[in-house]
């Protein structure tokens, strides 16, 4: 649990919880500032085994949760940051001055995970240091997994809170579609009706095989909407792969297969809410069953950051919700995003041990806890600002 610890020092200056304050305080405003503050007072100061302006993030191995690692991936931080230029439109003005100093700050870690060989993409880790699980007393020594492919997802999010140039942006497309499946390279670790689409795959790397990701594709059709750029073949069936998973409820029977990285229905159904409130892509018609699916699975929740996400798909699905904040968002270790090693099998391997301990990292991030549950308060004043605003007829 050393890693707890050390976070805990580096969170020293944002040390208060906000428990008290969301309970005594009335209206959402001063909730909003105090976790804009705890934010900023989390990130790192100096670069050591975290680069400065990011936001520690911990490893478990699913076999052993108990032992904790430091693990210094930009994942995390660039989610952070996006979050917060998605909500900074909608935040007042001393609440946009803090927002805009925190995003700063994260901006500067960037250029440590960027492709070294000046290609437009980011690595999970960095790539000026190239690591493989790091403080792992044995994959770490694997040195040929050393530096791991760049991957889309993370390239997408951190493009997403830094804002892709035109010309990078096209040279980015180029390479997400050289390295895009089709029928002559076809994705064996996904369902057969879609595993000959020509959709992106979640990886760059030559020796990377061909994954399909429901999660990644959402992350990435957000990405390629906010970049303006022009839909292809690619893109299509990107959408069609998602609207599989959509039609088939594979987010609420099947998660796990559907999404890797992402692999539970809570997680899923937010990814589903975000896209479909800001680049449908012509999947409007599964909005009320995903949004009744969203309603079931916030009355099952009982993680409190689950009910966050849910509270926040549903408000962007266009329902209403109004949820007690958790006390203190940060001492839950919400699990909302995993790697795990039999992704890299075809079937039947990867179907044999999609649920093994012993393939599956769980990824924690207490400021992306404070990040989101930041979001569903900004999304809900934003929302009860406008209904109030509407004269009635």
């Amino acid at each position: 649990m050393c890693a707890w610890k050390q976070i805990g020092c580096i969170l020293a200056l944002g040390a208060l919880t906000i428990g008290s304050a969301l309970r005594a305080q009335t209206g959402d405003s001063a909730a909003i500032a105090r976790l804009l503050g705890r934010l900023g007072a989390g990130q790192v100061r100096q670069d050591g085994f975290y680069y400065a302006g990011m936001f520690p993030t911990l490893r478990a191995w699913a076999a052993t949760p108990g032992d904790v690692k430091a693990d210094n991936s930009i994942f995390f931080t660039g989610l952070v940051v996006w979050t917060l230029q998605g909500l900074r439109p909608q935040l007042a003005p001393a609440e946009r001055t803090l927002c805009d100093s925190i995003i700063a700050r994260a901006l500067e870690a960037y250029p440590h995970y960027r492709n070294r060989s000046g290609r437009p993409t980011f690595n999970f880790w960095p790539s000026d240091r190239p690591v493989f699980f790091p403080n792992s007393l044995v994959l770490h020594h694997f040195k040929d997994s050393k530096q791991i492919a760049d991957d889309l997802d993370d390239t997408s999010i951190l493009w997403m809170g830094e804002g892709i140039p035109d010309s990078t942006a096209r040279r980015l497309k180029a390479l997400m579609d050289a390295h895009a499946g089709g029928p002559a390279r076809r994705a064996r670790s996904t369902y057969r009706a879609v595993a000959d689409l020509p959709a992106y795959s979640a990886w760059f790397g030559v020796k990377t095989p061909l994954e399909l990701d429901a999660g990644v594709l959402c992350n990435v059709l957000c990405f390629l909407g906010g970049a303006g750029l022009a839909a292809d073949a690619h893109d299509s069936a990107s959408v069609r792969f998602l609207g599989y998973v959509l039609a088939q409820r594979k987010y609420w029977n099947d998660p796990a297969y559907a999404s890797t990285y992402y692999p539970r229905t809570p997680v899923l159904i937010y990814h589903f809410a975000r896209l479909l409130a800001r680049y449908p892509n012509g999947l409007e018609a599964y909005i009320p069953a995903l949004r009744a699916d969203a309603r079931r699975a916030l009355a099952a929740a009982r993680d409190p950051m689950d009910r966050v996400i849910l509270g926040t798909a549903l408000l962007r699905l266009g329902d209403t919700v109004d949820l007690r904040p958790p006390a203190d968002p940060e001492r839950d270790p919400f699990l909302f995003y995993i790697a795990n090693i039999a992704s890299l099998f075809r079937n039947p391997v990867r179907r044999m041990f999609l649920y093994s301990p012993l393939c599956i990292y769980h990824f924690y991030c207490p400021a992306y806890n404070d990040a989101l549950l930041l979001e569903y308060l900004v999304l809900k004043r934003s929302l009860a600002g406008s209904r109030s605003s509407t004269p009635s007829p």
